[in-house]
């Protein structure tokens, strides 16, 4: 087996990576056609969403490329593929500079040390400025971004490149000319010199003939530079034009020579990491795996870590262009998907041994944005719960539940453009249409004080009658204790076999509260007397007086409403901290503090979720687009008396 490379491309949408990496793939003797974006709902809308890979040959290297979407509700797409490359590239537009997704991709790479580069691309356009873009980066990030390659312009036109560790110039379409121009001999120079340093810095012997004013060769700096790419230590920027094709070729040398070369442990039992899940058309469900060790063979079996499951490693494909071809086996450092491996979940390590090591894949994004979703015929309920199993099964930001107070089926993602897209694709790919709107907030009643309440079911219509009654008290509960049921008859005011009937009807009176007809929570029901009579009495006429008991004591415990409170981080950049803690008062929310950390700050908060359900889509407005947050439920309290004055009033009006 020769050597493999895994290259990442990530970036904000309209950067170009999967024109750049179609051009790769070109360069790199791909004849086939190449499609990285495939899906009907990427070809409908002009851009990417899921993870495309596709592979090309170089310098006896098999290069893979793991192009990503830009959007920045599709975050997840990157989070799964960085952890699985050996090398990431950010593709930044020479026009625009750092953008929205440039910062969420250098957090996930240069931030944490992971061998990144950078390329400028779009330098064919005439406003693409390469010298602002770099100053850009070095304000916005602590790393050291050392140049490899500045454009080369003549009448606003890019006609080629100087390879600053060579030091020579490299024209596109004239090999003969070589001469740097004079207006970037001082660039060259600077750049070159500051490369110099770096390197040495990290490589002892580089660093005493360096102070020694000796030479050092191209191939000592390459090699030193491997090292430093290797350690997140250095970031090499390239400039180039992917749509024009110009300027990759060291870009693809690059890919051979600093791109930390994989482990390649092949006389081990074979482990693989599961980082992507897809549905195909005609391959149905593809795991998508990167070997760590050993060789995965055809007709083997693996265990499922960490559950310990063990599957069929069946029919495996290998990348050829952005096809796939079946192979038999694949080794250490590449990667391929497997077919009809059912129910394996993203981040599961597979691995010839149940003891072996677990990939300490990230964890993901959660959630931020729901839908409540209503299908819209009778075929599409049939049809909507085994989609909506098989699709959201393959996507670790998407999330589908019951809400268990409101009854609605929530559908969670990243955003509205995420959710959008994702009922496309159930439409396009089961035909299930589905319509969305805003969730109910599941409120719960409760209530303040003790009342009790005496309640007599009597029924007398031929035959035999029925007979109980029932007294009760109602008291409060601490917050989230649910609900309490006591047993305080003394003597046999009620018999022992009709309790149970009781505890069925005060639990059945829960089930709607009176202020609004929400759940009732958080309260011990305690049943102290009451009478029976020896023919007439059952199990049904205590629980018929049980529950009426109950809803008369619940109107004399001062009842209210109760509303779900969420835990909020909020990470901003500074210039935006002031603006997220006015709306998150506005918002009724608590701050509890702020972690500032480098250009950010982060903003913890508590606020009530029906003051959150559009706030995806408000913080993208006044951050514009570069704040990020995550929540999650805390607890429940009671609603505001003005606010819970409308709420009954809207559940009478739509009980009437």
């Amino acid at each position: 087996m020769g050597q493999a490379r895994n290259i990442c491309l990530l970036g904000h949408s309209g950067s170009g990576k999967t024109t750049l990496a179609t051009s790769l793939l070109k360069k790199g003797g791909v004849k086939e056609e190449i499609t990285f974006d495939s899906s009907q709902e990427e070809k409908e809308r002009g851009y990417s969403i899921d993870i495309g890979v596709g592979s090309y040959e170089h310098s006896g290297t098999r290069i893979t490329l793991i192009d990503t979407p830009g959007g920045d509700e599709f975050i997840e797409e990157m989070v799964k593929a960085v952890p699985v490359a050996d090398l990431n590239l950010i593709v930044i537009n020479g026009e625009k500079g750092v953008e929205v997704v440039t910062e969420r991709a250098w957090e996930l790479t240069g931030g944490r040390k992971l061998p990144t580069a950078i390329l400028i691309n779009h330098m064919d356009k005439e406003s693409a400025d390469f010298t602002n873009v770099l100053a850009a980066l070095r304000e916005h990030f602590a790393g050291k971004f050392v140049v490899l390659q500045i454009p080369i312009k003549e009448a606003g036109k890019f006609v080629g490149v100087v390879d600053v560790l060579a030091g020579k110039a490299v024209y596109f379409g004239n090999k003969g000319k070589k001469d740097v121009p004079a207006d970037l001999t001082a660039a060259l120079e600077e750049h070159r010199g500051y490369l110099v340093e770096e390197i040495s810095s990290i490589d002892d012997e580089l660093m005493m003939k360096f102070l020694d004013e000796e030479d050092i060769s191209t191939a000592e700096l390459t090699a030193a530079l491997g090292h430093g790419v290797a350690d997140g230590a250095l970031i090499p920027v390239f400039a180039a034009s992917g749509s024009e094709e110009t300027g990759i070729d060291i870009l693809m040398d690059a890919f051979v020579n600093l791109a930390p070369a994989p482990v390649l442990n092949l006389d081990v039992p074979p482990r693989a990491v599961v980082f992507n899940l897809a549905t195909d058309p005609y391959l149905g469900r593809l795991t998508y795996v990167r070997v760590l060790e050993g060789t995965l063979k055809e007709g083997t079996h693996a265990f499922e870590l960490p559950a310990g499951n063990k599957v069929e490693i069946r029919d495996i494909y290998a990348f050829d262009g952005t096809k796939q071809k079946r192979v038999s086996e694949v080794s250490a450092g590449e990667i391929v998907t497997i077919g009809k491996l059912e129910g394996i979940p993203l981040g599961a390590t597979l691995a010839a041994n149940a003891d072996a090591d677990p990939f300490p894949m990230p964890a993901f994004p959660k959630p931020v944005f729901s839908r409540a979703i209503v299908p819209k015929s009778q075929s599409d309920v049939e049809k909507m719960s085994t989609a909506l199993k098989e699709l959201g099964g393959t996507k670790a930001t998407i999330r589908i539940e019951r809400d268990p107070v409101t009854k609605e089926l929530i559908l969670w993602g990243m955003g509205d453009v995420h959710l959008s897209v994702f009922i496309e694709r159930l439409k396009n790919r089961y035909n299930v249409s589905l319509e969305t709107k805003q969730p109910e907030i599941p409120y719960k009643e409760t209530v303040r004080k003790k009342a009790t309440a005496k309640y007599r079911h009597k029924k007398q219509t031929g035959g035999r009658g029925q007979f109980g009654e029932v007294v009760l008290r109602v008291e409060p509960l601490p917050r989230g204790e649910g609900f309490k049921f006591a047993d305080e008859i003394k003597g046999a005011a009620i018999p022992g076999q009709y309790i149970p009937g009781v505890e069925k009807g005060v639990v059945e009176a829960m089930e709607e509260g009176n202020l609004a007809k929400y759940p009732v929570t958080d309260v011990l029901v305690a049943v102290f007397d009451g009478s029976f009579h020896p023919v007439d009495s059952s199990e049904l006429a205590f629980k018929l007086a049980a529950r009426n008991a109950f809803r008369a004591a619940y109107d004399q415990a001062n009842p209210c409403l109760l509303e779900p409170i969420m835990a909020l981080d909020v990470r901003v950049p500074d210039d935006f901290t002031g603006d997220i803690v006015s709306d998150l008062n506005g918002r009724r929310g608590r701050i509890l503090g702020m972690e500032p950390s480098g250009r950010t700050t982060t903003i913890k908060a508590v606020v009530p979720l029906a003051e959150l359900q559009s706030y995806a889509l408000d913080l993208k407005s006044i951050t514009q687009a570069r704040g990020v947050f995550q929540m999650e439920f805390l607890k429940y309290q009671p609603v505001p008396t003005n606010i819970q004055e409308k709420i009954v009033a809207k559940a009478n009006k739509e009980g009437e």
